[in-house]
């Protein structure tokens, strides 16, 4: 089986009302079909170097996997584009981790990170910390990362409701981030795509000030014109008194066919 995949991609990062610095960071990579974001966190301009350097490590490992002759012999299946990303999750976690050793500036730098990577018929979304990824299908919107977040795991534990996290102080708080440690845990899993799917990949800053009905008001809106939604989700967080950097990146599968494929055998 073969498919005819049409994805658009929009983004856009703002450094908010309050916040002097972006430490925030997005990449797409249209041409093959992933994108990355990272809300980086640390001392002065760290957070800011953290994120970055995540987010160009991991690209740039992707784009070599990717379009590289010998590994797209290999990228039929699901589980190896999936390894592809762990390892250059992995990998970035390693680099930040060493420049934090290694520059006495730097002690403490971390970010948390996505990634949504298209591959057939499937999405593999990877995470770590608490920068979400939600589908949007059939006009409904729902969350399909998990936060790795102190709140998130006292929601879990049934100590709080999450009508009264809303309103928690320990909001950012969160238990693991690419760069803390030599190793980091990756969570990655893969959603099955359809035609007219829309994934949005955003950065606290913009879940902290909207809530879940507000952003898929304005995706139902303004599902047609990616780049103003994207403009319109900044906007909104915003006007809600912009705290935090605001990160977002929409991905919409335009279309989606799925072909038989005959192959001819020769003999001689």
């Amino acid at each position: 089986m073969s498919f005819q995949r049409v994805l658009e991609f929009a983004g856009l990062s703002d450094t908010g009302l309050v916040r002097a610095h972006n430490e925030d960071a997005i990449e797409i990579c249209a041409e093959a079909d992933f994108a990355v974001l990272a809300d980086g966190m640390g001392g002065y301009n760290a957070g800011e170097i953290a994120s970055k350097m995540t987010v160009d490590s991991i690209t740039q490992q992707l784009l070599l996997k990717k379009t590289s002759t010998f590994s797209s012999l290999f990228a039929r299946q699901t589980s190896v584009a999936a390894k592809w990303i762990k390892e250059a999750i992995e990998m970035s976690n390693f680099r930040v981790w060493d420049a934090a050793q290694n520059n006495p500036e730097f002690i403490g730098m971390g970010t948390t990170v996505v990634v949504a990577f298209c591959h057939h018929d499937k999405l593999l979304v990877a995470h770590v910390g608490d920068s979400r990824v939600y589908q949007y299908r059939s006009n409904h919107l729902l969350q399909i990362t998990h936060d790795h977040s102190v709140l998130q795991a006292q929601i879990d534990a049934g100590l709080i409701s999450e009508e009264q996290a809303q309103y928690s102080p320990i909001k950012n708080l969160i238990t693991r981030a690419v760069g803390a440690q030599g190793e980091v845990e990756v969570e990655i899993h893969e959603h099955d795509i359809l035609q007219g799917d829309i994934y949005l990949l955003c950065s606290d800053g913009l879940t902290d000030m909207l809530n879940h009905d507000e952003i898929q008001d304005i995706l139902r809106l303004h599902v047609d014109n990616l780049k103003l939604c994207c403009q319109l989700l900044i906007d909104g967080a915003n006007d809600k008194g912009g705290r935090d950097n605001i990160s977002v990146v929409l991905l919409k599968v335009s279309k989606l066919e799925r072909r038989s494929v005959t192959r001819q055998l020769f003999f001689k």
